[in-house]
């Protein structure tokens, strides 16, 4: 690119990008500059994450390290999120380029677990569209070594334990794609590695997404909310005898949610109830740390936001914009607040003010069109744009522009 191609990219004036060219290798870029170059990052495609993969090995040939990667003695800014970003680019495989093993050991399950813990906080930054065509590549290579590859007991299990989170996060990524029987297929592939290892807390997590996906599209009739609730079921069940903690939250709130669709109030008040108290034990007898990854996002805000999307799904639509209204968006990741103001959006959308609607709807179009690649995020605002249709030609001009890149992507 040219530098006024990238500064229209990154949303940067020329004399900025020529700055950073200029410093980068004296005066790493810092703050919200770095988190923006982040994205971009994130946002590359297989082909363009090639290329940069082998610009950074010139790099270090060249330099013995990435400039870019380099730390500053005494700077406190910690640089975890591009870490995370630079790391699954150059480390993360596809099927074309690595090999299959003819053993597996333990020391390669290690690997593909920090490389899925990756996705999955890449995930939280940018969003699955971009990133589900990558993780569904190496479940398939995966799944290959699995098949072809010697291992013993330990280290097969270790292996296929990996395997099926990968398989799991997989799902999320082409659910928040809208690619639905693919993430039904992902999962299907996550219980079968979750059996196979013996793993009821990887069973708990697919149960938990499977249960998220089949309510979300019980709204539009390509669901079943019942099914959502044998899910949750099973999870609980899994679950007797754990210690408090955010797992006990988010199988209550998930199982509001089916009950919203279904229009059980009654069910619904005591899942949210549920949901705020084991919420509040989770606080008390688990610190973040001690938290797996996949549920940290389980916050006050997550179970805000479900609580206002279940009040709109039982008539509330005024309850629901007052619950959204209240969102802390500094608790969660960029691709989950965009989440969050698109609901906001919707819920105002349903009351009639446009005003306010297409006002947050757009700043969530600028997430989309700049940090954000969600699907499912553009998918939420539908109802802003069909408000917006006569009141806001700009709003209906972004969202319809983003809808074509989804369809023909």
């Amino acid at each position: 690119m040219t530098q006024d191609d990238f500064a229209a990219q990154v949303g940067y004036e020329p004399p900025t990008i020529r700055k950073w060219e200029k410093a980068t290798a004296t005066r790493p870029v810092r703050g919200k500059s770095a988190q923006d170059l982040d994205s971009a990052l994130a946002r590359l495609n297989d082909q363009q994450a090639q290329r940069f993969r082998a610009a950074v090995a010139d790099d270090i040939l060249a330099t013995g390290r990435p400039h870019i990667a380099r730390e500053v003695e005494g700077d406190e800014v910690k640089r975890r999120e591009f870490g995370i970003l630079l790391g699954t680019a150059i480390a993360l495989p596809t099927v074309d380029s690595a090999p299959i093993p003819n053993r597996i050991g333990v020391a390669d399950a290690r690997r593909l677990a920090a490389n899925v813990e990756d996705i999955a906080q890449r995930e939280q930054i940018v969003g699955g569209t971009a990133l589900v065509q990558t993780a569904v590549k190496e479940l398939e290579r995966v799944k290959a070594v699995l098949e072809t590859s010697a291992f013993d007991e330990q280290a097969g299990k270790a292996f296929m334990r990996a395997a099926g989170e990968l398989a799991t996060i997989a799902g999320w990524l082409a659910y928040d794609s809208e690619r639905h029987p693919l993430a039904r297929r992902c999962y299907a592939d996550a219980f079968a590695l979750a059996n196979q290892a013996g793993d009821d807390g990887l069973t708990v997590h697919v149960c938990l997404n499977a249960a998220h996906q089949a309510t979300t599209l019980s709204r539009s009739g390509q669901g079943n909310p019942h099914r959502a609730l044998g899910l949750i079921g099973r999870a609980r069940d899994l679950s007797r005898g754990r210690p408090p903690g955010r797992i006990h939250a988010l199988m209550a709130v998930r199982e509001a949610q089916a009950y919203g669709v279904l229009g059980d109030r009654t069910g619904f008040g005591k899942a949210v109830a549920t949901a705020w108290r084991e919420l509040d034990f989770a606080f008390e007898h688990e610190s973040t740390e001690e938290c797996p990854q996949w549920l940290r996002f389980v916050t006050t805000t997550e179970i805000r936001c479900h609580e206002a999307r279940g009040t709109s799904d039982l008539g509330d639509s005024a309850k629901a914009v007052t619950l959204s209204a209240g969102l802390a968006l500094e608790q969660a990741g960029a691709r989950n607040a965009a989440n969050y103001r698109a609901g906001w959006a919707a819920a105002l959308a349903n009351v009639g003010d446009l005003e306010s609607a297409t006002d947050q709807g757009l700043s969530v179009l600028s997430d989309l069109e700049r940090e954000v690649s969600s699907t499912r995020t553009l998918k939420l605002l539908a109802p802003v744009r069909d408000a917006a249709e006569g009141y806001s030609d700009e709003f209906r001009y972004r969202f319809d522009n983003l809808a074509r890149r989804v369809t023909t992507a």
